[in-house]
């Protein structure tokens, strides 16, 4: 009999270790989604680009010209790509399953006069794997890929000049503000941001974890999960956020969210806007069930958006 108790003890234990580091392999190394169309699908003339930043891997991207003297650098969500998200791609850890077109907002963009630079980050779409072997820092790692992106504007003579503007969604969002902290004299072109929906992945692991583990689940598998993703990762868990570069944001920056979303806790971004010295506003994106639909928001209803850059650019 205590062989058998000992036995199920160990199944169990085996079993918690298995979810628990399956669920931070997820978290570490985000979906590669392919990309199904090229902005030509969308009546758009574009030129495929490479960026290179600093530690040596090279990223896919398009340049869609326009007809301002103003550039908008598109960068997208974790587990996404530069076109945005397909249904027909399925995964394990794919947590939404609608058609989340970038490409249209870069269409609304390109129809008010903005040249458009897009691109998959490392790890995603039709870009390289990172040095690290392919793991996610949420921004930590990505910043570089922004960086590389402004790289490519200062050494191209037609685009050195122009005015520039970020719309960055999720994990985009983190790494431009992180860009902006640790790499400011890169960005001396930058004159706004709209930052849509960046988050700590320590709230959007527990938020998560919640909703599928249910809280007595959370409160067992969490502990775990964050070991797991600290130890995959490399970084501490709590520092993969904008949360402690926000404070050098020195552009005007529309923070946008929507107001239902079940997979954060509201009050990570309000503090991201409340300790944002510079000009900024809050968009609050209503009547919304997930919050992928804030992804999609700017593809069907671009005034905000457009209005920002306006304003700003």
């Amino acid at each position: 009999m205590l062989s058998l108790i000992l036995g199920a003890v160990v199944v169990l234990v085996i079993v918690y270790l298995l979810i628990s580091y399956v669920a931070a392999y997820g978290v570490v190394h985000l979906d590669r989604q392919p990309v199904p169309k090229t902005p030509a699908a969308y009546g758009l003339d574009f030129e495929m680009v490479e960026l290179k930043p600093v530690d040596g891997i090279k990223l896919k991207g398009w340049f869609i010209p326009g007809k301002l003297p103003k550039i908008v650098v598109m960068t997208h969500v974790g587990g996404l790509t530069k076109y945005g998200s397909t249904v027909k791609f399925k995964s394990l850890f794919k947590l939404y399953n609608q058609e989340i077109e970038f490409l249209k907002v870069a269409q609304h963009l390109h129809r008010a006069g903005y040249n458009v630079l897009t691109f998959d980050f490392r790890n995603h779409g039709e870009s390289d794997k990172s040095p690290n072997g392919g793991k996610t820092g949420v921004g930590l790692e990505e910043y570089k890929d922004v960086v590389a992106a402004l790289d490519f504007i200062h050494g191209r003579a037609d685009l050195r000049p122009m005015a520039v503007g970020f719309v960055s969604f999720c994990m985009g969002a983190n790494s431009t503000i992180i860009g902006m902290s640790k790499k400011p004299e890169q960005f001396t072109n930058v004159k706004c941001l709209v930052a849509v929906q960046p988050i700590s992945m320590s709230v959007f692991v527990t938020t998560f974890t919640r909703r599928k583990f249910t809280p007595l689940g959370a409160a067992l598998f969490l502990p775990m999960i964050k070991k797991f993703t600290e130890w995959q990762s490399g970084f501490p868990f709590t520092a993969t956020s904008p949360r402690d570069y926000v404070k050098n944001i020195k552009v005007p920056t529309l923070y946008v969210q929507t107001k239902n979303d079940p997979w954060t806790d509201l009050r990570d971004i309000k503090s991201f806007y409340e300790n944002t010295p510079t000009t900024k506003e809050f968009f609050w994106i209503e009547n919304t069930q997930h919050r992928f639909e804030g992804y999609s928001y700017f593809q069907d209803h671009p005034g905000k958006m457009l209005d920002w850059l306006k304003k700003w650019l």
